[in-house]
């Protein structure tokens, strides 16, 4: 399979409060990648792939004071 290449071309995030109660996981997840697509300039149709990836439940909030 040839390679094809790849970027990240934008970035986003979601809004950082200690709890979202408003919005579930994949809520979330839509938040922030609508972000980064304004960030890159690009629409939903310039995408070709997404991966996304959760760490286990295990090490959620492991960083958090």
């Amino acid at each position: 399979m040839p390679k094809e290449p790849v970027a990240v071309v934008g970035i986003g995030q979601t809004k950082h409060v200690a709890a979202r109660h408003d919005v579930s996981i994949a809520g979330l997840v839509r938040e922030a990648a609508v972000r980064a697509l304004e960030d890159a300039g690009l629409t939903w149709s310039d995408i070709d792939a997404v991966v996304i990836g959760k760490a286990p439940d295990f090490f959620e909030g492991v960083m958090m004071p």
